[in-house]
C-alpha cells in the first residue's frame, strides 16, 4: 500500500500528460493544473516515507488555506504584471465559470510546490551544516531594509523595462523586518549565522521553478514569457536568466507564509510552527479571508482575464475566413476547436479532410490553423491578423513588430491589440520561407 501511494503521484502526472499529448479533455486543457497536484502529492508521499507523516494530513482542512493563500499572493504579482508586461496566458479553457476556477487552482500550487519541497529537503538534511559570519539587523538596519523594499517596488512601476527583475525581492525586504517583531524568522537565522535555511529555500525555489518551466513548456493552456533584453535564450519558455528570479521568489514566499502563520490564519508545520501567545478574534481572522478573497476575485475578473489572458481555445464557429463547406467538415469530425486538429488524433483528422474537402479549402484552413496556433495567437488576435492582410505565418514573419501594430491600429481602431512584445514573439518564432 504504501509503495503504491509512492507511485500514485508520478503514474498520475504520467497518465495526464499521455492524454494530453492525444488531446483528451479536460486533461488537454487542464495538464499544468493535474500535474502539479500530482507532483505536490509526489513530495508529501515522500515526506511521509521520511517522517511518517505527510504534510497535507498534518494540515488536515487546513490545507484549503494553503491553497487559498498561495493564489492569493500570486495575484499580486499578477496586478504588478499589468504594469511589467513580462507573461502572458494562452489557450485558457473556454469557459466563463472553468477559467477563473481553474487559475485559481493552479495559483494555488505555488506555496505548498515551494514549501512541500523546502519540507523534504529538510528532511534529507540539505544545508543542516551550512553556517556563516551573523548578520546583525538593527533597528535603523531593519527600517532601512523596507526603504530599499518601497525603491525596489517603484522603480520597477516607474521603468519597468529596465527595473523589473527588482519586483522579486520587493516582498522579502517589506516584510522580512516585520516578520522579525514576530517570532524567529529569517533575519533571526542570518543574525545566528545559520544560513541552512535560507539556501534549501533557495534551492526549493530553484527546483520549483524547473518544474514549473518544464510543465508549463508541454501545456496547451500556458503562459509565454516577453522580458525585455533576455528573450531569445530561452529554456522551456522562460528566458535561462529568468530561472534567477526562482530563488528570491521562494524566500519572499516563505516569509510571507511564516506571517500568516503567526497570525493564525494559516496552518502551521514543519518551519512554520510560530504562532502569537494570543489568538485574535475569530471575526477578525474571517475578514482578512474575505478581503483577499476579494482582492483575488477582482484581480482575476478586472486584470487576469481581459488583460492577460491574451487567449482562448480557438473555437471554430469564431473564426473569419473559412466558409461554411469547411465548417462543416470540421463539425462532421467532431472539431469544434482548431486544438483538436493537434497531436495524434488530428493527424487522423486531416487525413480524412482531404478527401472531403478541395486542394483550395484544404490550403486555407492549413494556413488559418498555423497562424491560429502559432504561440497562442488565438481567435481574437487571429481575426485582428487576417483583417489587416496578414492571413499567414509566412507574412507575418516578413514584418517588423511596429508595422504589425500600425496595421492593426489601421484596420480595428478601438479593438483590443496584442502589445509589440507579443507580436516580436509571434514574429521571431515564426517559420521563415527559404
Amino acid at each position: 500500500m504504501n509503495l503504491l501511494l509512492l507511485l500514485a503521484g508520478p503514474l498520475f502526472i504520467g497518465a495526464t500528460f499521455a492524454l494530453m499529448v492525444l488531446r483528451v479533455e479536460p486533461f488537454a486543457n487542464f495538464f499544468y493544473l493535474c500535474a502539479w497536484y500530482g507532483l505536490i502529492f509526489t513530495f508529501d508521499q515522500l515526506i511521509r516515507r521520511r517522517e511518517g507523516r505527510s504534510l497535507i494530513v498534518r494540515c488536515g482542512p487546513g490545507f484549503l488555506l494553503v491553497l487559498f493563500w498561495s493564489a492569493a499572493a500570486w495575484y499580486f504579482f499578477e496586478l504588478v504584471n499589468l504594469r511589467l508586461q513580462n507573461w502572458y496566458y494562452v489557450f485558457v479553457v473556454d469557459h466563463p465559470l472553468a477559467r477563473p476556477i481553474g487559475t485559481f487552482l493552479s495559483f494555488a500550487t505555488v506555496f505548498p510546490g515551494i514549501f512541500w519541497i523546502d519540507h523534504y529537503l529538510s528532511l534529507r538534511g540539505v544545508g543542516a551544516s551550512i553556517r556563516g559570519r551573523p548578520l546583525i539587523f538593527g533597528e535603523s538596519g531593519r527600517r532601512n531594509l523596507q526603504l530599499v523594499g518601497l525603491l525596489f517596488l517603484a522603480l520597477p512601476m516607474i521603468w519597468p523595462t529596465y527595473f523589473f527583475p527588482l519586483v522579486w525581492g520587493t516582498v522579502f525586504l517589506l516584510l522580512a523586518p516585520i516578520e522579525y517583531r514576530s517570532g524567529r524568522g529569517l533575519l533571526h537565522q542570518l543574525e545566528e549565522g545559520d544560513y541552512g535555511p535560507l539556501v534549501r529555500m533557495l534551492l526549493a525555489g530553484l527546483i520549483a521553478g524547473f518544474f514549473w518551466e518544464s510543465l508549463n513548456f508541454w501545456a496547451r493552456a500556458k503562459w509565454i514569457y516577453t522580458v525585455p533584453f533576455f528573450d531569445r535564450l530561452k529554456l522551456f519558455e522562460m528566458p535561462v536568466a529568468g530561472f534567477l528570479g526562482f530563488p528570491p521568489f521562494a524566500v519572499e514566499c516563505a516569509v510571507l507564509y511564516r506571517l500568516l502563520v503567526w497570525h493564525r490564519v494559516a496552518p502551521a508545520f514543519g518551519a512554520y510552527s510560530e504562532q502569537k501567545p494570543k489568538r485574535g478574534a475569530w471575526g477578525g481572522r474571517m475578514a482578512a479571508v474575505v478581503l483577499t478573497l476579494l482582492f483575488s476575485l477582482g484581480v482575476d475578473y478586472y486584470i487576469v482575464g481581459p488583460v492577460i489572458v491574451t487567449s482562448v481555445t480557438p473555437s471554430v464557429e469564431k473564426i473569419d475566413g473559412l466558409d461554411q463547406g469547411t465548417r462543416g467538415a470540421l463539425a462532421e469530425r467532431g472539431v469544434n476547436y482548431l486544438t483538436d486538429l493537434e497531436g495524434v488524433g488530428g493527424d487522423q483528422i486531416w487525413g480524412t479532410l482531404e478527401a472531403a474537402l478541395s486542394v483550395e479549402e484544404m490550403e486555407t484552413l492549413r494556413r488559418v490553423s498555423a497562424l491560429y496556433l502559432h504561440q497562442g495567437i488565438g481567435v481574437e488576435y487571429g481575426n485582428l491578423l487576417v483583417g489587416a492582410g496578414i492571413g499567414s505565418l509566412e507574412t507575418l514573419a516578413e514584418l517588423e513588430a511596429e508595422e504589425v501594430r500600425q496595421r492593426l491600429e489601421r484596420s480595428a481602431p478601438g479593438a483590443r491589440l496584442p502589445t509589440l512584445p507579443q507580436i516580436r514573439v509571434w514574429i521571431r518564432r515564426a517559420p521563415k520561407e527559404e
